[in-house]
């Protein structure tokens, strides 16, 4: 039985395009939203340290998160315009599937802890889901993304090892310092 040869290639370069397309990564990540991201977190650690309880001051930094999310998202969004990227392209379907399960237990801990004692712990708890679900999706980024959720991932055992007190702090030195670090790599190396 003789080969068909141009269905054969065919085969193979849809293979190899696949492969290809499965290896990509998220180049459309924005280091100015990783900066904006750090910004908000430092101006959340100013606003926070006006409020005398714990609980209102992670008022303030749940509020932070959303905002912060919005402002990496937009300049996201308008990189990948200038870029003439895909934005929900494969890599960022699952950039994203490794991204949003640790937020989503990090938001329903948030509400288990937060009528406890023990929601001293949420910082932590943030810091470490937020590190966990950095690394995973940063398989599917660029490079400095992966190393801050490692960063994240240290920081947040760190962070259950300092005494009460310290949590607004933590905080925005954390989320602050590392997404400025790390975005500005983005930004320098990476195509903004």
């Amino acid at each position: 039985m003789p080969v068909d040869l141009q269905h054969e290639a065919e085969n193979n370069l849809r293979y190899i395009r696949e492969a290809m397309e499965r290896a990509e990564r998220v180049s459309a990540l924005s280091g100015i939203g990783g900066i904006a991201m750090g910004s908000c977190a430092f101006l959340a650690t100013a606003v926070a340290s006006t409020f005398p309880t714990l609980q209102a001051q992670l008022v303030v930094w749940i509020g932070t998160a959303f905002i912060s999310l919005l402002c990496g998202a937009a300049a996201t969004w308008l990189k990948a315009r200038r870029l003439d990227a895909p934005l929900l392209g494969d890599a960022s379907r699952r950039f994203l599937t490794c991204l949003v399960p640790p937020l989503v237990v990090g938001a329903i801990l948030s509400w288990l802890l937060w009528p406890t004692p023990q929601n001293v712990l949420l910082p932590a708890v943030w810091m470490l889901l937020y590190g966990c679900g950095v690394m995973a999706a940063g398989t599917y980024a660029v490079a400095p993304v992966m190393q801050m959720g490692f960063c994240f991932l240290g920081s947040g055992l760190i962070m259950t090892a300092l005494p009460i007190g310290w949590e607004n702090f933590g905080l925005g030195l954390v989320f602050g310092g590392l997404h400025l670090y790390f975005g500005w790599q983005v930004y320098r190396n990476h195509g903004g």
